[in-house]
Formats: structure tokens, sequence, C-alpha cells
């Protein structure tokens, strides 16, 4: 049921693959600039967007199949039936009597906005800044660097003729090392800045809850949410919040739950703690940190 955000696919995402787009692109932008063929950087650029995102959308649907194969099997093992269900009509009578809702999800909106904004901004203020200011000093660093310890002599690549071309091909290579390595730590921190997770494709927003809107479906042992998230007995949270007032029951997850990114889980009732009472109270397990 529950996920390791380290699972191996993670890492190799999170650490591997930077890394070897980094050396490729140096190693490949560093060839178009010997060859006068710049264009090679951009055809880079799309395929490592292509291939990222299609192996995020590749393990996206892997995991939302397993998933549903879960559902299904339990369901074909379930023999007590489910004990309460609650439907979108539910959810929604429910939530209209929430003076803060509409509040609280438009405060989510705009800091989700924002966050956008300040992330745009930064990404064009690095690319101009290199373009305008750094590149002249990296790349005469980076000669430097290829110069005087000769890489070129000790490790001449097949496509170049000469010692000195072979250098200005390392010289352009450390180059877009340099840059990285530069984009990197400005780029973790603004992230730690911004509170954002940095280099995962697990994100878990922990500051704001995911809303049960379609179905609840709660079993003996286990609950259904919305059809897609199966939560088996006994589940490990850290709290639980009932508020009357506002009419929801809200639980926060020990771990991550697969596909979901995050971590609070808000159920929206007429009755609250009548529905804790009698079909939830059992379901759950507080750890206590």
């Amino acid at each position: 049921m529950y996920t390791q955000q380290g699972s191996v696919w993670g890492k190799v995402l999170r650490y591997v693959w930077p890394v070897v787009f980094v050396l490729a692109f140096a190693a490949l932008g560093a060839w178009g600039n010997i060859a006068h063929e710049t264009f090679i950087v951009w055809v880079l650029v799309i395929i490592y967007l292509a291939a990222f995102f299609g192996i995020v959308i590749a393990l996206g649907i892997k995991n939302t199949r397993a998933r549903l194969r879960e559902i299904e099997n339990y369901m074909k093992t379930n023999r007590g039936g489910a004990v309460e269900k609650l439907t979108r009509d539910d959810f929604i009578k429910a939530m209209e009597k929430d003076p803060e809702y509409v509040e609280e999800t438009s405060r989510f909106v705009k800091s989700q906005l924002k966050n956008l904004v300040i992330l745009m901004v930064v990404l064009i203020g690095l690319l101009v800044l290199y373009t305008y200011v750094l590149s002249g000093p990296f790349i005469v660093l980076a000669r430097y660097i290829a110069n005087s310890l000769n890489i070129g002599g000790y490790l001449k690549p097949w496509f170049t003729n000469t010692i000195e071309e072979a250098n200005q091909f390392y010289a352009y290579f450390i180059d877009y090392l340099i840059y990285f390595g530069v984009f990197f730590v400005l780029m973790y921190v603004v992230f730690k800045l911004l509170n954002m997770p940095f280099m995962s494709t697990n994100v878990q927003i922990t500051n704001y809850p995911y809303t049960v809107t379609k179905e609840l479906v709660i079993f003996r042992d286990a609950m259904l949410i919305d059809g897609m998230y199966l939560l088996k007995s006994p589940i490990p949270v850290k709290q639980v919040i009932i508020n009357e007032k506002r009419r929801f029951i809200e639980f926060e997850l020990t771990k991550p739950l697969a596909g979901l990114p995050y971590t609070r889980v808000r159920i929206y009732s007429k009755a609250p703690r009548d529905l804790w009472e009698r079909s939830l109270r059992g379901l759950f397990k507080i750890e206590q940190h």
C-alpha cells in the first residue's frame, strides 16, 4: 500500500539521470562548438525533456495500474462488504457549510502560482546572467584549466585534428560543467527558500490536504478513497483532527501514499464526529513521535 520515496527508479531519476544528462550535454555541446553545429545543444535539450517526461509518465502509469490491481484483488477477497459509503453529494453538502474552504483553497493556489512565477523569473534570470555576464569569465577559466593541464594531449578525441583543438573541446566541456554547477547551487538555494522539494519526482504537499470529493467506501479493515487509493488497516498516521465546526475529519499519514502527492487527507461529512466513532476509528493507528 505504501511505497518509500527512495525507490530504485526514484533514485535513478533523482541522482543518476541528471549526472548522465549533464555529462552528455557538456560533451555534445562542446563538440557542437568545435564543429560549429551549435544546434546540437537544442536537439539534446529536446531529447532530454522528451525522455525525462516519458519516463515519469511511464512510471505514473505503472504505479496507477499497480494500485488498481491491489484494489481489484482486495475486492475479490473481501467478504464483509462496505460498512459505509459517502458520495459526492455528501461531501458537497458538508463543504458548503465550511466558510473557510474557499479562502483556504485560494491561498494554496496563489502560493503555488507565486512559486511558479518565482521559478520562471529565476530561470530566465540565470540564462540572461550566463549569456551576458558569466559566459566570458567561465570560458576563460575553462580554457586556462584545459590548457594548463594539457588534457587534449593525454586524451585527444577522434574528431579533433590537433592537440590545440582537443584542448579547446575540453575547455568548452569544462565551461558547461562550471555553468551547470553554478546553476545547480543557485537552484538548490531557490528551492530551499521556497520550501520546495529539490530534484525529486515524488513531490509531497504537506501544507494542504487532499480533499476526498468523489467517493469514500469504508470497509471493516480498509477504506477506498475516490476509487484510486486503498488504505488498509491499521493506517499509520501522525494525527487525526475532527473539526465539527468546519465539518471534516483530517488525518496526516506517517508515510507517503504511492501516487498521492499529499500527506494530509480530508474527509467532509455532515456529522464528522459520528462518522469517526461509527466507522473510522478502528482503521487508524496514531503513532507517537
